[in-house]
């Protein structure tokens, strides 16, 4: 089968390293195509000289988590691919990773994405992320933990999830064609949630095989960004996502008491990082919310948001209250 593995890196050198090092044990083989997203130092030459065998795609400007992965999505199908598994460049992988995988979508054919347990690197033996149901009434977040036991199983054991974490996963070439790619107006985060809601909204089942095969650093791009960008991208996105799919499915929220949810969850957002010190990262929540209401997608845009000092009040006024 022809299978392509998507490592996308940004100023990650020895994280894309690390990973393409794990890569070129696995058994069966898989291409790979390496994009970069325009990282500070060019990192094309050095990488085409130690890994040969990997093909290159560098993008001109930083087009985010999703915009890179498109990138690799699309040289991936013009050279006929039929399973594109997308991977962080921050992860090592068990050799068998490819097989295990391409073992669990032959065996279940309704599903369309299919990603593994995820544990930490640090702690090996410690689960990082399994399964995740999506805004389900009663519980006062947003992406709920569906734990996944791990079984070693032939066939594959696939415990059906709302959302396979964008980490690892394995995506037939059919799905892309049906639902489109990545969302570009997510750039970073929550655009792995929303690609999995279409990808059930057009017919196809999401799923987390029941064994661990990724070992993920995790974070690595917002330790070095910082937790400012990481804020702003959660709060906008997270209301770009309830615009998409608040109320869709009888398993979900209804839209109104999705948005009230959404503005408890930024309220305490806001009211964690104030308390932190971190008035920078609280601003960020604030800039995320009046972007998302402005419509205001892709990458981050300076600016001035005149409705940021209005909200921050609003929100200043709710703590004192609080107290």
């Amino acid at each position: 089968m022809n299978v392509w593995v998507v490592p996308v890196n940004f100023n990650g050198l020895a994280d894309t390293r690390k990973c393409l090092r794990s890569l070129a044990e696995l058994s069966p083989a898989a291409n790979v195509v390496v994009v970069d997203n325009a990282s500070a130092d060019d990192p094309l030459p050095g990488l085409k000289a130690e890994f040969p065998w990997c093909h290159f795609v560098q993008n001109a400007a930083n087009a985010g988590w999703s915009g890179g992965n498109n990138s690799g999505i699309r040289y991936a199908l013009a050279r006929g691919a039929e399973v594109v598994i997308l991977l962080n460049n921050d992860t090592v992988v068990r050799p068998d990773m490819v097989a295990r995988l391409l073992a669990a979508l032959d065996a279940h054919p309704s599903y369309g994405v299919i990603g593994p347990v995820i544990r930490y690197m640090d702690e090996p033996e410690s689960v990082m992320t399994d399964g995740t149901a999506f805004n389900r009434p009663g519980y006062p977040g947003f992406f709920e933990r569906l734990p996944v036991p791990e079984a070693d199983a032939d066939p594959p054991a696939v415990a059906p999830v709302d959302i396979v974490n964008g980490c690892c996963m394995a995506v037939r070439a059919d799905v892309f064609r049906r639902v489109g790619l990545i969302d570009d107006r997510f750039f970073l985060i929550h655009e792995e949630s929303d690609f999995c809601l279409r990808v059930q909204e057009a017919g196809f089942r999401c799923g987390v095989l029941a064994e661990a095969l990724v070992w993920h650093k995790g974070s690595s791009s917002f330790a070095r960004t910082g937790k400012r960008w990481q804020r702003y991208y959660d709060a906008r996105n997270l209301g770009l996502l309830l615009a998409k799919h608040a109320g869709r499915g009888t398993a979900r929220r209804r839209g109104l008491r999705s948005y009230a949810a959404y503005l408890r969850y930024a309220y305490h957002r806001y009211c964690h990082e104030r308390e932190g010190n971190q008035p920078d990262a609280a601003d960020a929540v604030l800039e995320g919310l009046v972007d998302t209401a402005t419509r205001r997608y892709g990458a981050y845009r300076p600016g001035r948001r005149w409705a940021v000092p209005v909200l921050r009040a609003a929100f200043e006024a709710a703590r004192l209250i609080r107290r």
